[in-house]
């Protein structure tokens, strides 16, 4: 492990930017263990206190994991607390076109990959949340099987780095199908649009039509922007 010894007073960022490279060059992978903390500390030139400070940083941004007994280890898996501040900035930013434009990107290939390599218990699951917006008439209920239908639409894409984008912005995504579909229920054709939009996503996953799943993910979302706009 080429490291290079750290000579400037931000120790600590410096330490983790070094781990960061190494990382993005290919000299740290998944579940490498790292060497021991005192041995860091040599190679690195920095003191025992930044090191620590620089791996509880990298700890609580999801990098690395400390095992007792064992070391401290590059994450074999990516956790939430790597994709958390995205979720955060988009919370901040409260640009409800940007947000709907990024949903619009990532679900729409959700869309597309998952008509490409949907299994038959996708398909199962996915009918379970449409029957469910067909037969209730709880509108909170509907909204419930509305979001766990686009859940289960992402999960089933197959692409890990695209779920986990899309499960970075998962609690924005809820809470404006919630307030969305609570602002289009104001008129109660709606409803059955909604419906129908999302039977037809179903219908082109089922058929392993990717473009058309994905143009009819976007159409159904342009539906609910414009909608917005007049409501």
């Amino acid at each position: 492990m080429d490291f290079t010894p750290i000579k400037t007073q931000r120790v600590y960022k410096d330490i983790i930017e070094q781990f960061k490279m190494m990382i993005y060059n290919g000299n740290l992978k998944k579940g490498d263990r790292l060497p021991p903390e005192r041995e860091l500390c040599q190679i690195l030139g920095v003191s025992r206190a930044s090191m620590r400070e620089a791996l509880r940083s990298m700890e609580m941004m999801g990098i690395v994991e400390s095992r007792p007994g064992e070391g401290t280890f590059i994450v074999n898996e990516v956790t939430s607390s790597i994709l958390e501040p995205l979720s955060l900035i988009i919370a901040l930013e409260k640009n409800q076109a940007d947000f709907i434009e990024l949903r619009k990107v990532l679900e729409s290939a959700c869309a597309k990959k998952t008509a490409e390599r949907r299994t038959e218990d996708d398909l199962k699951k996915m009918m379970v949340q449409i029957k469910i917006m067909e037969e209730s008439y709880d509108e909170g209920v509907r909204a419930e099987a509305d979001r766990e239908l686009h859940r289960i639409i992402s999960a089933a894409a197959g692409n890990k780095l695209l779920i986990d984008m899309v499960e970075a912005i998962a609690g924005g995504i809820d809470n404006y199908i919630k307030g969305a579909r609570r602002r289009l229920m104001k008129d109660p054709h709606n409803a059955d649009i909604l419906l129908e939009q999302h039977q037809a996503i179903y219908q082109y996953i089922k058929d392993r039509n990717g473009d058309a799943a994905s143009r009819e993910m976007e159409r159904h979302i342009d539906f609910v922007e414009e909608k917005l706009k007049v409501l």
